[in-house]
């Protein structure tokens, strides 16, 4: 056999390698909870007394999400409370970065990996029996029954969890993939050089589970721990998710309110910054101003940093938006620079406004972030609302 072998055609050669030795057998059938499992990357195979399947679909039915390392040929999968990891040819993996040896190491058959089932099952805490007789697995996991919520509520920790360890590929691992841009990942990695905030999730409530959609509402605090400047905040988040293949995933998050955690006592905290840079961010804080009140929109613009032509179009289009719509005079009653590096800076300012339609009066506390040009200008790149309180 082996001499018949050695002189098949490289055709028939790579037909072989890319079909597991055992094709001739009976497909081996693998039930969780009684339920069927296909695989439609590879068959199942056995090796050594062990089974082999493709990773991803019997790591998402065990209610794990999957993160493939292509350049180290590793696979890992997550929930809230377990990481398994392993490794393409290695006879080692493991279990919450706790070191377990295998009988048969994890394998790559014409693109698709294959890791050993029983030990999966088992590390996530359900049981596994071989047939011989039907050639099946049967394996059994610790909750059989429905547990949408935990897996719902481990899935939004998991998120966060992955957010704050600046984990940009696994945080997009949660997220349905048809809805995530293809420059996601590569923009939250940027966010992450260049922003420090750890985010902790104060409250979550499932609104409702129908089927395979669920609605989370969460409130969410973020707080600066270092990097370029961010105002700590508290968040509130509706979340829209789907289960598919039995994991659930986030489709998508939407903003419903947020407030700065900036106490006045915080920001009228002088910070130590020369003469120079404190007197050229006041003024263009002036002139921003006096830009506003005269609705002059070349010269409310000429206070922000430049980001680009179209960023300067649609900015400009949205301050004639905003004048035309509202007719207010701001007079400034105090500022303060918080925070000083030598490029950049943010300063707490309360203004009296006048609302000339409505009558109305009341006080504006808001945070400017200002940045320094390598010409030496400094100039608006963000500003936050802190707070109104009405006067009467």
């Amino acid at each position: 056999m082996k001499k018949l072998l050695s002189l098949m055609g490289i055709s028939l050669l790579a037909l072989m390698l890319a079909v597991p030795a055992f094709a001739a057998d009976k497909p081996i059938k693998v039930y969780i909870n009684g339920s069927n499992v296909a695989f439609t990357a590879g068959s199942p195979y056995l090796k050594n007394n062990t089974v082999l399947v493709p990773f991803r679909v019997i790591f998402e039915k065990l209610g794990l999400n999957v993160l493939w390392d292509a350049k180290t040929g590793t696979v890992t999968g997550t929930s809230a409370s377990l990481t398994i990891s392993l490794k393409i040819g290695s006879s080692r993996a493991t279990v919450n970065n706790l070191v377990k040896k295998l009988a048969t190491a994890p394998s790559s058959i014409s693109g698709t990996t294959y890791i050993p089932l029983r030990f999966v099952a088992e590390a996530t805490g359900g049981t596994a029996v071989w047939d011989a007789a039907s050639r099946s697995v049967k394996i059994n996991t610790p909750e059989a029954s429905d547990n949408s919520e935990q897996q719902i509520t481990d899935l939004m920790h998991l998120s966060n969890k992955y957010f704050n360890a600046e984990n940009a590929a696994g945080y997009y691992s949660l997220v349905v993939f048809n809805s995530v841009p293809a420059d996601s990942v590569d923009n939250l990695k940027e966010y992450f050089k260049r922003y420090d905030m750890v985010t902790t999730i104060e409250s979550l409530d499932i609104l409702s589970i129908q089927g395979n959609e669920a609605v989370v509402h969460t409130v969410e605090k973020s707080v600066r721990k270092g990097g370029d400047y961010l105002p700590d905040e508290r968040y509130e988040y509706l979340h829209t998710l789907v289960r598919k293949n039995g994991v659930w995933k986030i489709e998508s998050s939407e903003l419903q309110d947020s407030s700065v955690l900036l106490t006045p006592e915080q920001g009228k905290t002088a910070a130590v910054l020369p003469q120079i840079d404190a007197s050229a961010i006041k003024d263009s804080l002036s002139k921003y101003y006096t830009a506003r009140n005269a609705k002059n929109v070349d010269g409310t613009l000429a206070q922000l940093t430049y980001y680009g032509e179209e960023y300067e179009a649609s900015m400009k289009d949205a301050i004639a938006e905003y004048f035309e719509a509202y007719n207010l005079t701001e007079t400034l009653n105090s500022s303060n620079i918080f925070y000083y590096t030598p490029d950049e800076a943010a300063i707490y300012v309360e203004a009296a406004v006048k609302d000339a339609d409505s009558g109305e009066n009341y006080t504006q506390s808001s945070i400017f972030i200002f940045s320094k040009s390598s010409s030496g200008q400094w100039t608006i790149d963000d500003s936050y609302l802190v707070s109104y309180s009405d006067q009467k």
